[in-house]
């Protein structure tokens, strides 16, 4: 869909499987905002998403919080949103401690 801008999923359960189909389909979408707080994910749900990001420039702002992505997770999806070059990525703590992460893209 070319007019979907933002695709919110949070708190919904969708595990690594849910977020392949979703990340599948974004490929080449408009998207610009997608919401996957609370959805299970853990780092191989990071995975398709960091793929997702090479293939889609249009993706701006990904909010992971509450999954399980762990640090190497973290640190995934962070070269994913530098090398997307216009991505802020929302992490919260599940893997390290209570802070929240904020990473962005060369924007």
């Amino acid at each position: 869909n070319q007019t979907l801008l933002q695709l919110g999923m949070w708190d919904n359960k969708i595990g690594d499987d849910g977020i392949a189909a979703i990340a599948a389909t974004l490929n080449s979408s408009s998207v610009r905002l997608l919401d996957v707080r609370r959805c299970d994910i853990t780092i191989l749900g990071v995975k398709y998403l960091s793929n997702t990001f090479s293939a889609n420039q249009n993706i701006r702002e990904l909010l992971l919080f509450g999954n399980y992505i762990t640090v190497d997770g973290a640190r995934l999806i962070t070269q994913a949103a530098v090398d997307n070059g216009k991505c802020e990525v929302w992490i919260d703590g599940e893997y390290e401690n209570d802070d929240v992460l904020w990473i962005m893209g060369n924007v």
